[in-house]
Parts: structure tokens; sequence; C-alpha cells
């Protein structure tokens, strides 16, 4: 055999070798091309899911202690409401009960000095004294009313401050695009795939060029 075809049938058979694994690994990077950007897409649509699931749940601890202390703040307001209504109702059955003794004091006093009771000083003193008793009744009344306001408009003030806590924690969460993500990892499979294709396609091209000049 001649020595230069010996050669040149030895060098065809290892670039031809080299060309064949150069082309087995271009179908083996197109296939992982491929399946990248399906993996990629799947992790990403994953960590999505969690953080929603997380930002949800961190929302629900949050309506939780907001709704307790809210409950709190309300339940000490009525508390003190329903407190500063009982005193003015003590203080009101002690005016009351002061009147009705003073009237009896009166009526023994008039008594004893021989007035009678159908006298004109007489019931011009009872007068007085049941002017005296309205008169303080009634600005225990007004005050009264206007604590009631007072809380009334503290509780309301609590319930929108809460409303808006609830608004400000509970905003829309971001779910998981499914679809996007699908798509985008469908578009990134097809521009892989393309590019592994091409690849695919220069490398065999260049296998026959390769055996000619060797030949």
């Amino acid at each position: 055999m001649c020595l230069p075809l010996a050669f040149g049938a030895a060098g065809s058979a290892l670039l031809g070798g080299k060309v064949a694994a150069t082309s087995l690994l271009a179908k083996s990077v197109g296939t992982a091309s491929i399946l990248g950007p399906i993996a990629q897409g799947m992790l990403s649509f994953g960590a999505q899911a969690q953080q929603a699931r997380m930002q949800a749940e961190a929302q629900k601890r949050a309506s939780i202690a907001e709704n307790a202390r809210y409950m709190a703040q309300i339940s000490a307001t009525r508390q003190q409401q329903a407190a500063d209504a009982l005193r003015v109702a003590q203080e009101v059955q002690q005016a009351n009960r002061a009147s009705m003794e003073a009237m009896a004091r009166k009526q023994v006093a008039a008594g004893a000095a021989g007035i009678s009771t159908e006298s004109a000083s007489y019931l011009a003193e009872m007068r007085d004294l049941e002017r005296q008793v309205a008169e303080h009744s009634f600005a225990f009344e007004q005050r009264q009313t206007l604590a009631d306001q007072s809380y009334e408009l503290k509780a309301r003030d609590l319930g929108l401050q809460t409303q808006q806590n609830f608004i400000n924690i509970n905003r829309p969460i971001d779910q998981p695009d499914f679809l996007g993500t699908a798509l985008t990892s469908a578009l990134g499979s097809l521009e892989s795939y393309s590019k592994a294709k091409n690849r695919e396609l220069t490398i065999g091209k260049q296998a026959p060029g390769i055996t000619e000049t060797t030949g």
C-alpha cells in the first residue's frame, strides 16, 4: 500500500470521527438548549407561586393582628364610655336625692313655723328648688351627650383607621403567571431549537468538504 494513500485514509477516518462526534455534541447541546428554557420556566413559576403563598400568609397574620388591635382599642373606649355614663348617673341620683332632702327640710321648717304649704313663699321656695334640680339634671345630660358624641367619634376614627390599615395590608397579590411563563419558555425553546438546528446543519455541510479535501 502506498504511504500517502494510507495516511490519507487514516486522516479521513480521524476527521470523519471528529465530525461525527461534533455532530453528536451539537445534537446534545441542542436538546439541552431546548429543555433549558422549559426547566427555567418551571422554576420561575414555582418561585412565583411560593412568593404568592408567603405574601398571602403574611397578610393573614397582619390582618389578625390588626383586628385584635382594633378590638382591644374599641373595647377600652366602650369601657371608658360606660364608666363615664355610670359616674354621671350617680351624680344625677345624688343631686335628686339632695333636692328631695332639701324639699323635705323646707316642708318641716314651714310646718314648724306655722307656714302653710299653700302659701306663696313656700311655693316659691319649692319652685326654686325644682328649678335648681332641673338645671343640674340638664347640665348632667348635656355633659353626657357631649361625652357620648366624643366617644362615638373616637370609635368611628378607630374603625376608619382599621379599615385603611386592612386596605394597606391586603394589597392585591401578584399571582403566578402560568400562561406568560409557558409562552416565554416556549419561545425560548423554539429559539434554542432553531439555533441548534442551524449549528447541526452547518456541521453537516462541513463534513463532505473535509472528506473531499482528504481524498
